[in-house]
């Protein structure tokens, strides 16, 4: 049961709290206020107050998140770009954020993701996991899945 100190934080305040624990998007934000009964002006009103003070910066916030998800290496642009998209950015900034040249980026995606497979699994694992595997490739184009399979392999057999 909350006390009565939490019971009356404004949205304000509970926007605040939010965002100390994690960095996240307005829409998101608006969305977990909404949850806590807060009334929609009084959010609008929170949210405006955090953007003026650039506490919410969907556009920063999201390209910071882009990058660090495709410095790590391990999910696909396709991938990367739907995760952006749950988490309340436009999803058309989130295309504009996409490099022209990924090749190189989806080849260390797919050899990542075939090396902690097969390293995990030793070529096993339960139809869940292997069902989710066969769709996390499938957010690869069908060049790079080649390429990463054949250096997989290489590698696998000392070449």
């Amino acid at each position: 049961m909350k006390n009565n100190s939490q019971q009356n934080k404004t949205a304000l305040m509970k926007a605040t709290d939010l965002l100390a624990l994690q960095e996240q998007s307005s829409k998101v934000l608006k969305k977990k206020l909404a949850a806590r009964k807060y009334g929609e002006e009084e959010i609008d009103a929170a949210i405006d107050k955090l953007k003026k003070y650039n506490y919410i910066n969907d556009e920063e916030t999201c390209r910071r998140q882009f990058e660090n998800f495709y410095s790590a290496g391990k999910l696909s642009v396709r991938q990367i770009c739907v995760k952006l998209i749950q988490r309340g950015f436009d999803s058309d900034f989130v295309k504009k954020l996409v490099p022209d040249d990924t090749d190189e980026h989806e080849l260390t995606a797919a050899t990542i993701a075939l090396e902690k497979k097969f390293r995990r699994e030793k070529f096993g694992g339960d139809s869940r996991e292997k069902m989710k595997f066969k769709n996390k490739m499938w957010s690869f184009d069908t060049e790079i899945i080649n390429s990463a399979v054949e250096n997989f392999l290489s590698d696998f057999d000392g070449n």
